[in-house]
C-alpha cells in the first residue's frame, strides 16, 4: 500500500523534486530565483531530477516568443540536475484566447513550444537520466528509471486535450491532433518496464477534477465528450494489471493534495497555480518488492497531509 512512510528506510538521494502552474506571477518569479525561497532550497536539497507538469505561465498572459523563452530560461536554469518538462494548456491551447493580445493559433504554438523548450540542451541533460528515452513519433513523452522506479510523462493538457476551446486553428486539423495523441499517449503506456517495482506517470491536466459524465472521446467523437475519460480508464487498467504502486502527477488545479483512487494507485496535485508558491520533495524508499513514498513541502518541510476530494 501507497502513501506515508517510515524515514528509517529512506535514502536521502532517492528524491526528486516537482512542480507545476508556475511561475504565474511576480511573487512566483522572485521565489525560483537562486536568491529566493524557492530557488536557494533547490540548491540546497539533494535531488535527482527536477520535473515540470506543464503551465509555465499564467493563462491570462499571451503567449510571446519573449515571455515562453523568459520562463523557459529561468525553469531550465534552476537545477544542476536534469529538468524533465511536459507541456500544459497556458501554453499552447489557451493562446487562442478572447481575452489575450497577440492571439495565437494554439496549433502553431505547440510547435513553437516543442522546439524551444526540447532542443539539444535539454536532451543532453535528461540523458544522465539512467534508460531515459523519448518517444520518436512525440518527443515531449519521456521515460526513466530512477530508484527501481520508471518514470514517465505523457502530454495530456488541459482543455480536454486540446478538444475544446479551438477559437483560432483549424479544427478538424486540432481534433486529428488530439486523436494522435491519445494513441501516443496510450502506447507509450503500454509500454512500460515490467520490471520496474513501482511507477510514476506525469501529466498537466487535473483528469479527474475535470471528470465529466460524457462518453470518451475518439476519432469518431470529438465534440460533447470527455477527453479524459480514456485515461482515467487506463491508468486505474494499469495499476490493476501490474499490481505495484502507480503515483499518478499532475497540476492544472488549486488544490496542493493527495488521493488514493485504489490499492495500487494515488495521484499528486502539485502545488502551484496561483494557490500555493511551492515545489514538491516526492522522497522514494523501498523495501524488498515495495516502493512507497513521502510527499513533502520544498518550502517547509512539512509533509502532505492535505487529501484532494
Amino acid at each position: 500500500m501507497m502513501g506515508l512512510i517510515s524515514l528509517s528506510w529512506v535514502l536521502a538521494s532517492n528524491a526528486f523534486l516537482v512542480m507545476g502552474d508556475m511561475p504565474y506571477t511576480p511573487i512566483d518569479e522572485l521565489n525560483l530565483m537562486p536568491t529566493g525561497v524557492l530557488g536557494s532550497k533547490i540548491n540546497s536539497t539533494e535531488h535527482a531530477f527536477l520535473l515540470h507538469v506543464g503551465d509555465l505561465k499564467s493563462g491570462a498572459e499571451p503567449c510571446t516568443d519573449e515571455l515562453l523563452t523568459k520562463n523557459k530560461q529561468l525553469l531550465s536554469s534552476l537545477s544542476s540536475q536534469p529538468f524533465i518538462y511536459t507541456p500544459g494548456d497556458n501554453e499552447w491551447t489557451d493562446c487562442d484566447r478572447t481575452n489575450l493580445t497577440p492571439r495565437y493559433d494554439e496549433l502553431a504554438r505547440l510547435v513553437f513550444l516543442k522546439s524551444l523548450m526540447y532542443d539539444r540542451t535539454y536532451f543532453e541533460k535528461a540523458k544522465q537520466l539512467e534508460k531515459f528515452k523519448y518517444q520518436a513519433s512525440m518527443i515531449e513523452n519521456a521515460r526513466w528509471q530512477f530508484a527501481d522506479v520508471e518514470f514517465m510523462t505523457l502530454h495530456i493538457a488541459g482543455t480536454h486535450n486540446g478538444r475544446r476551446q479551438i477559437l483560432n486553428s483549424d479544427k478538424q486539423l486540432a481534433y486529428q491532433q488530439a486523436d494522435a495523441r491519445d494513441v501516443n499517449n496510450l502506447q507509450w503506456l503500454a509500454q512500460a518496464n515490467p520490471t520496474a517495482k513501482g511507477y510514476v506517470i506525469a501529466f498537466q491536466a487535473d483528469i479527474y477534477t475535470h471528470q465529466t459524465d460524457q462518453p470518451a472521446c475518439d476519432a469518431a467523437l470529438h465534440q460533447e465528450c470527455d477527453g479524459f475519460k480514456i485515461y482515467r480508464d487506463a491508468l486505474r487498467e494499469f495499476a490493476s494489471t501490474v499490481k505495484k504502486p502507480v503515483l499518478v502527477i499532475h497540476g492544472d488545479t488549486g488544490p496542493y493534495c493527495q488521493q488514493s483512487l485504489s490499492s495500487y494507485l494515488t495521484r499528486l496535485n502539485v502545488p502551484g497555480d496561483y494557490m500555493v508558491s511551492d515545489i514538491a520533495k516526492v522522497t522514494l524508499a523501498q523495501q524488498n518488492a515495495t516502493v512507497a513514498w513521502q510527499i513533502s513541502s520544498l518550502k517547509t518541510g512539512e509533509v502532505l497531509a492535505r487529501q484532494c476530494r
